[in-house]
């Protein structure tokens, strides 16, 4: 078996791997890390190697800067990649604001997760071409943000078997367990929704399959976490008024669920609240990034590596960033489609299938899924409550419009896409949005200037 990971210098490759390790089933298999940045790449593949060592299992790894060569008969392509990610961030919300437009995340959501999807959609172009020649039984197992926009690409036009995977369905539900004193995988969640937008449904207690979803609201309504807004606590006050709002539990961190939702609050409380886009300190990573490309200094690179990664650690909740329960999960999807084991998923995009009964059924939604016969399928969760859904399918609409507009280089789409977002007021506005993304990403978007 041959994996393939693109994006290798980031540390998403150490998961892979170390899922890679935790199973027999994956010994004399081989992953090809890939990435353009060479010293990025050695540092995985050094990183990745004593994974591999220390866990005694014999798996051949190996990295290129070359993807054709990297993808040629390759079984799984495991994809957490892009070009340019914080300096192209920076402007996806500076563009906006331009034109009085403030987002407080630019990721996933708003006007500057249309311009990020845009600039994705067409770097996996060309990864999906390769893969049609080159491994075109191959499974495509995503990372790369923002989501949705990129799975409906992957749907509609990719021509390849695709998954996508986000931690924040599994990894948020872990830590909310954790904030409520009980071990993460104690209780199980049944959530539905889009990709950073999943409502929640149902909760259980593991073994018994008893609903605890009273227990649960009444819990989240008396936790002193819901409400403070801390440094190293991820913000949650934005879910709780939420939830006292509407009855529904919004599943994740407020930082992606405020991307879909500008409205709940007036412009000065999301100020008062302490929502704004960290344009600091994505200028304090840009200036690191930078003096990295300007230093020969392979050791500094190291440290400053091993450094973020255990400031990212560095929170109250998860206890245990290692635990088993927040382990990705593609290599687990991956033996249970070589070995035909029926496996369970809390949360993976997938095309809908009926799973959301009040959206439409070649949707890409974030559900729970079963791994069965050599297919991921959709598990039935029943309707989500109307004003959900219908925020849901405004995403959705937004996705299918811009994905046909990028493949297709359609401008009008692009306008008629950001006119629907709810950060955008008024079709000029929308307007000038799209032109000046357009004309900054030239390069990047060269179908819409042929």
């Amino acid at each position: 078996m041959k994996t393939v990971m693109i994006g290798a210098g980031s540390f998403f490759s150490d998961a892979i791997t170390e899922g890679l390790c935790n199973s027999k089933f994956f010994e004399g298999s081989e992953l090809v890390l890939l990435d353009l940045d060479e010293r990025l790449l050695g540092l995985s593949l050094e990183r990745n190697r004593k994974i591999i060592e220390d866990s005694k299992r014999s798996i051949r790894v190996r990295a290129t800067t070359e993807r054709k060569k990297a993808l040629e008969g390759c079984d799984y392509v495991v994809t957490a990649c892009e070009k340019k990610r914080v300096p192209f961030w920076i402007r996806d919300i500076e563009i906006p604001a331009s034109f009085g437009v403030e987002q407080f995340k630019g990721e996933n959501g708003g006007p500057g997760g249309q311009a990020h999807a845009m600039r994705n959609i067409t770097m996996f172009m060309g990864i999906c071409e390769d893969m049609r020649k080159l491994c075109p039984d191959a499974w495509l197992m995503n990372f790369t943000n923002p989501m949705s926009f990129v799975c409906t690409y992957f749907q509609r036009h990719g021509g390849v078997k695709s998954l996508g995977f986000c931690h924040q369905v599994h990894g948020s539900m872990g830590v909310v367990s954790e904030m409520l004193g009980l071990e993460p995988g104690q209780l199980e969640f049944v959530t539905a929704g889009v990709n950073h937008f999943n409502w929640l449904l149902d909760i259980r207690r593991k073994g018994s399959g008893e609903s605890c979803m009273d227990w649960f609201i009444e819990q989240v309504k008396k936790s002193p976490y819901w409400d403070k807004i801390e440094h190293n606590i991820p913000a949650q006050k934005f879910t709780s008024d939420i939830l006292r709002a509407f009855g529904l539990y919004c599943v994740g961190y407020d930082d992606h669920i405020c991307e879909y939702v500008p409205f709940f609050y007036q412009r000065n409380e999301w100020e008062k609240f302490g929502y704004r886009a960290p344009l600091d300190e994505m200028r304090e990573e840009l200036g690191r990034k930078k003096r990295h490309a300007n230093n020969a200094n392979v050791n500094e690179l190291r440290e400053e590596q091993s450094k973020a990664r255990a400031e990212f650690y560095n929170v109250p909740f998860p206890k245990d960033g290692h635990h088993p329960y927040y382990q990705e999960k593609p290599t687990e999807v991956m033996e249970a489609l070589e070995s035909n084991t029926p496996t369970y998923l809390d949360s993976i995009v997938v095309t809908n299938n009926g799973a959301i009964d009040n959206l439409p059924d070649n949707a890409l939604v974030d559900v729970p899924a079963m791994v069965l016969g050599g297919e991921v399928r959709s598990v039935h969760v029943g309707p989500l409550p109307t004003f959900a859904m219908e925020l849901c399918r405004r995403q959705i609409t937004l996705h299918e419009l811009l994905v046909e507009a990028t493949v297709n280089g359609d401008r009008e789409k692009v306008v008629q896409s950001m006119a629907l977002d709810p950060y955008v007021r008024g079709i000029k506005q929308a307007k000038d949005i799209a032109d000046a993304f357009l004309d900054c990403y030239r390069e990047e978007l060269p179908q819409f200037w042929n």
